[in-house]
Order: structure tokens, then sequence, then C-alpha cells
């Protein structure tokens, strides 16, 4: 037998003797693995870290703050329709406006009261005009009022259940107060944007009125078309236009001035004979409703 042949024999003497102690046999030529050492996990000794959900900021309206008023006279002006015009004043003096700026001057010697308002006339008019008069607001932010007085709204009510249909709806209703919930927006953000301190009425239940609660004149109402039903509704929707004025009044910094709670328009001594408007005694009254709210900003 030549030297390979013993060689084979050998390799496979070897090869079974291994296999008999169940040891591993590697085989030739092939590349070991490398050595890896293995990591053990460590049990946690810190606190874990805990994502949690913060509450959401609430959304909170930007409401402004009433505003200070220089020291001085001032320029102060009145918008509104026949309740600031002063239809019903028998003393020729033009409502309360005039008075008004006595009872300022007072405490502000040398204060002008510009008095804008307008007989008839709706909320939207003072933002746009009516039968070809301009609408007053540019005027009133033209002569940079320091104080800005509004009262408006009756003929809004007026208006909507007279012209309105009959029977009124609540459809009919809801729009009105949208419309007159832009108006007010509108009057008070130019009014408060121009640095003016703004005092707004509170509105009266004008379905309390005489002149369609006991017309006058019965033979000849002034507003004819506005039914028992209607005036039932009306005393409602005067409450909602003044939720929505005391709304707008607090987002942006505006006084209210309250005449719901007032006798001055069912009163017979405070009332001009037609049975809407005040009299000279009932414009006193209203003048002396105004100055309570104004005279704690003037000191």
């Amino acid at each position: 037998m030549d030297k390979t042949g013993q060689r084979t024999i050998c390799t496979l003497i070897l090869l079974l003797a291994l296999s008999a102690c169940n040891l591993p046999v590697a085989e030739q030529n092939s590349p070991q693995p490398p050595t890896v050492e293995a990591t053990i996990p460590q049990p946690v000794t810190e606190s874990p870290t805990v994502l949690t959900t913060q509450p959401e900021t609430p959304i909170v309206l930007a409401v402004k703050t009433i505003p200070t008023l220089p020291s001085g006279a001032l320029t102060v002006v009145t918008l509104g329709d026949s309740l600031t015009q002063g239809d019903g004043d028998e003393s020729g003096l033009g409502g309360y406006p005039a008075r008004l700026q006595k009872l300022i001057e007072t405490q502000r010697p040398g204060t002008q009261t510009i008095n804008l308002g307008k007989s008839g006339w709706a909320s939207a008019d003072l933002l746009n005009g009516v039968n070809g008069e301009a609408a007053v607001l540019p005027q009133a932010l033209a002569v940079k009022p320091n104080i800005a007085m509004v009262w408006i709204g009756s003929n809004d009510l007026w208006y909507l259940y007279e012209y309105g249909p009959e029977p009124m709806t609540a459809e009919v209703e809801q729009h009105d107060l949208a419309n007159y919930t832009a108006n007010i927006d509108s009057i008070l953000r130019q009014l408060t944007d121009a640095g003016a301190m703004v005092f707004i009425a509170l509105l009266d239940d004008q379905s309390k009125r005489p002149v369609v609660a006991s017309p006058p004149n019965p033979a000849e109402p002034a507003f004819s078309a506005t039914t028992p039903n209607d005036l039932a509704r009306m005393s409602t929707h005067v409450k909602a236009m003044n939720k929505i004025i005391q709304k707008k009044a607090t987002e942006y910094g505006a006084v209210t001035v309250d005449f719901f709670h007032t006798d001055i328009f069912t009163n017979p001594a405070t009332l001009y004979s037609d049975g809407n408007h005040p009299n000279t005694a009932g414009y006193e009254k209203v003048t002396q409703i105004w100055f309570a709210a104004l005279e704690p900003y003037l000191k």
C-alpha cells in the first residue's frame, strides 16, 4: 500500500474515534464565527418616563377693557334714533344730549356734545345711512370722540313686527337677531378701535308702551299691523336683543346703561302725548340715567 492509501485509512480511523466520543468535527477550511459576548439586560432602577396629555387651553375671546378718559374737556357723540334726537321734548332742548353736556361740564368744563340721533333710524342705518342720508357712524369717528353714547334698536323692533310676516315666524326673528348682532358688533368695534369710551343702552320693552299697549288714539293706532301676538313676541325678542347688547358690550369694553328696568315709557308723567317718546320730564330722567353711568369715569 502506498503512502496516500495509508493516510486515507488513518483519517477514517480518526473520524470513527471522534464520533464515538460525541465530539463535534469542524469542517476543514471553514471560517470560524466571531466570538460575541452576550449582553444580559439589567433591571430598570430609574423611574420610567410617563407621557401625560395636558388639557387643552380654553379658547377665550379677547375682551377689551374700558379705556381711561383724558383730563380736561371732552368730546362726546350721541348716536341713535328719535330717543337720541329728542322727539317729544317740549322744552326745545332736543332730548338728553344737551342736558347731559351741562352735567358733564360741571366736572369737565369746555366739553362739547354732538348729537347724531336720527328719528326713525334702525341699527343698520347708523352704518349705511338711509333714504339718501349719509351714515352717522363715520361722522362720529371723524371728530375723534372721547365718549360715545349709543341707543339703537327701537326701530329694529317696530319694523320687524309692523312690516314682517303675519303671523311672525321664529326663522324671521332669528334672521333679525343675526343682523342686529352684526350691526352692534360693527358699531362697537369701530368706536372702541378709535379709542372712545362707549356707553350703550339696554332697550325697554316696547310692547308695554301705550302707543301699542293702549293707543292714545285707538281709531288710528301708530302701528296698526302690530297684532297682540306680535306684541307678545316683541316682549320676548327685546330680551334677546338686550342679551346681544350685553355680550357685545363685555367683548368690546363698553358700559351698559339700563333702560329696560325703567318706567319712563309706561308712566304717563314721563311720556309725550304720542305714548311712545319721553316728554320733557321723561328726558330729564333719561339724562340722569346716562349721567349716573358716566359720572364715575369723569373723576
